[in-house]
């Protein structure tokens, strides 16, 4: 057995959770990193294996595990996930740098890697070589140290991803820490999604202020959505240098609406087939820059079609989030898909209420 798998079997042998959401911040100041979690310094104490037990039976607030590791600081979250998130992730990042490893009992996961309050990559562990974020190859040194890789299996993946965090941060994980008192704090207000990352206004970017961008932010409403998977849909068609008459039909039904009915149907069912095929030459090519360019156009065709949902909100919700799995080669577009994603989210929350 290679040596990160048997690390990682004693490390759940030792209490680590079977969902696991640990991440290592370059702070070691404990309010403030409890504080960028959302959580209330005030409730900080210094709590053994039986205090925690005690404060997960009596307490229904998350609870976030901090403790000094060298010059980082690691949080555990037994059953959270406020450090995946990724206004949690940039906050912790700021002025340093953040990365976070989580799964779930459902197989949900994500990887991700912060620096100066902007994610530079992430992905998760199902498509290890799928990477989005202003710098997606970021970590490609590591990842080729710790042999994290595609074909490995699940748990495998798992072991080399915390690999990954101790090579990245040189803060490591050990049985004795899992067993060792530490710091606990209950998350009482989690961080509300920032429509625009701090990261982004200082310097601010200049995409914010574009007249049509600008009117989406002064109003982040429902009435918005349909303005929301139009920005989506041309700055994919920009990024994938999509030249088919089919973008130019999707922009034009965004804009105008059907011209018979039916018409939505018939193009998104074009937009699947043709995004099939840019995926099947993808993958004859192999690992080609060619490949490389048809698979970010299939990618970007399914956004397309992702687009044409025919109610708004669900047309913005669903272009927007598969958007952000586009390897997007230049920062300014991958912070333009951030922000469309979290108005698009805003957008799901006023619907909720």
């Amino acid at each position: 057995m290679h040596p990160t798998d048997v690390k990682y079997a004693e490390l759940l042998q030792a209490g680590l959770p079977t969902q696991c959401c640990l991440t290592w911040c370059h702070e070691r100041d404990l309010d403030e990193v409890a504080r960028r979690f959302g959580a209330d310094p005030e409730t900080g104490l210094w709590a053994d294996e039986d205090d925690i037990e005690e404060l997960e039976e009596d307490d229904h607030a998350e609870l976030l595990h901090l403790v000094a590791v060298g010059e980082w600081m690691l949080a555990l979250e037994p059953g959270g996930d406020q450090g995946s998130r990724n206004v949690v992730v940039e906050a912790l990042s700021l002025g340093g740098r953040a990365f976070n490893v989580y799964w779930n009992v459902e197989l949900d996961s994500a990887v991700t890697y912060a620096a100066d309050g902007v994610i530079q990559t992430a992905f998760n562990l199902d498509d290890v070589e799928w990477r989005t974020g202003a710098e997606p190859f970021a970590l490609d040194e590591l990842l080729a140290e710790v042999g994290l890789r595609a074909d490995l299996t699940v748990t495998e993946r798992k072991a080399r991803s915390l690999a990954l965090g101790e090579q990245l941060s040189g803060a490591l994980l050990t049985p004795d820490w899992l067993r060792s008192p530490r710091y606990v704090f209950k998350i009482v207000n989690p961080l509300p999604d920032a429509l625009v990352p701090p990261a982004y206004l200082h310097p601010r970017s200049r995409f914010l202020d574009e007249p049509e961008f600008a009117r989406i932010l002064d109003d982040p409403s429902p009435a918005m959505a349909a303005a929301v998977t139009r920005q989506v849909a041309a700055t994919v068609i920009s990024i994938a240098a999509i030249g088919s008459p089919l973008a130019d039909e999707v922009l034009r039904l965004l804009d105008l609406g059907e011209r018979y009915p039916g018409e939505r149907q018939e193009l998104r069912a074009r937009l699947g087939q043709e995004a099939s095929a840019v995926a099947g030459q993808a993958k004859l090519l192999g690992g080609s820059p060619e490949a490389d360019r048809l698979e970010l156009t299939g990618y970007a065709l399914v956004v397309l079609q992702r687009a044409l949902e025919p109610v708004p909100t669900e047309a913005a919700s669903a272009a927007s989030l598969q958007a952000l799995n586009l390897r997007v080669p230049d920062r300014d577009d991958f912070k333009r898909l951030i922000v469309l994603r979290n108005v698009s989210k805003h957008i799901e929350r006023e619907l909720a209420r």
